[in-house]
């Protein structure tokens, strides 16, 4: 399998829904980005609150990351990758 049918659109959306474990957490991909080729990972814990530009409580929020899946000069698979198991 070459690397374009590895991060192929339609092979990565395949991956959304998945609980994966991340940096000694639970996250779930909640979407594939096209450009650059990217997974957003969403933290499954509570949400928690969020303040304002003053330092007030303004809303709840869950904590999401988004992880490129190539390296910085787009050669290579991104060394974070290697971090990202599954929980399924």
């Amino acid at each position: 399998m070459t690397d374009d049918a590895i991060l192929s659109l339609p092979h990565l959306r395949t991956l959304i829904g998945l609980r994966v474990r991340y940096q000694d957490r639970l996250w779930r991909v909640v979407e594939v980005l096209e450009s650059p080729p990217s997974l957003v990972l969403e933290a499954i814990a509570p949400a928690s609150l969020v303040a304002d530009q003053h330092g007030h409580p303004r809303e709840y929020a869950v904590e999401s990351r988004v992880l490129p899946m190539l390296s910085d000069n787009r050669t290579r698979l991104n060394d974070a990758l290697m971090d990202l198991e599954l929980a399924d």
